[in-house]
């Protein structure tokens, strides 16, 4: 009967641990596509060939992956690149404007932000 008992509650104790593994999976994938952003590499998605075809000609890789931009502000930026000449289609700025969006957003870390430096020595006074 004990026995019964106890394998009982083990069977019922473990549908608990299983969601454990999607929401790891699903953090471990999140970190990595963060990662990918923030090197500066075009994650995949179907506007980016559409980005590398008609943004890339004119920016650097590296230019665009270091901006930090709201949706709102992406949206007026693409529309902005197109009154300067920009070769993209009235379907492609709302595909363009998401991508961006969507990857290089606020919340990430500015890349340009560096390790301090230490100043030239002699150029402050000293203690």
């Amino acid at each position: 009967m004990i026995a019964a008992l106890a394998l009982a509650s083990l069977l019922a104790a473990e549908p608990a641990a299983q969601p454990a593994a999607p929401a790891a999976a699903q953090a471990k994938a999140a970190d990595a596509a963060r990662a990918e952003l923030l090197s500066g590499k075009l994650p995949a998605d179907p506007a980016r060939a559409v980005v590398e075809g008609k943004c890339l000609i004119c920016h650097t890789g590296d230019y665009l992956t270091q901006q930090r931009l709201t949706p709102g502000q992406w949206q007026k930026t693409v529309e902005k690149m197109r009154k300067f000449g920009s070769p993209l289609t009235d379907d492609e700025v709302p595909l363009v404007s998401g991508y961006l969006g969507r990857n290089w957003t606020t919340d990430l870390p500015d890349p340009r932000a560096g390790k301090p430096v230490a100043p030239p020595k002699g150029s402050l006074p000293s203690p």
